[in-house]
């Protein structure tokens, strides 16, 4: 049986993964995080489900941290 405390987290990581909040404008995000079976993270688009690219790069294989900085890049563009 799982604690109120590990099933808000798994909640807010399913959440975060799906796209999280709407940003400020009030539109959704357009790019989510996935946790893959290897222990890495893909980053995907929402509507489409495929992995997002920047430039050449697919962004696949990364580390929590990479992958919450690319999330974060590409749902907020400048």
């Amino acid at each position: 049986m799982k604690s109120k405390h590990e099933e808000h987290a798994l909640a807010i990581s399913t959440w975060e993964s799906e796209g999280g909040a709407p940003n400020r404008s009030g539109q959704r995000d357009e790019y989510g995080r996935r946790f893959e079976g290897d222990g890495t993270y893909t980053i995907y688009y929402l509507f489409t489900g495929e992995t997002a690219e920047i430039g050449p790069w697919k962004m696949e294989g990364l580390n929590p941290k990479n992958a919450a900085r690319a999330l974060h890049i590409l749902n907020n563009p400048t």
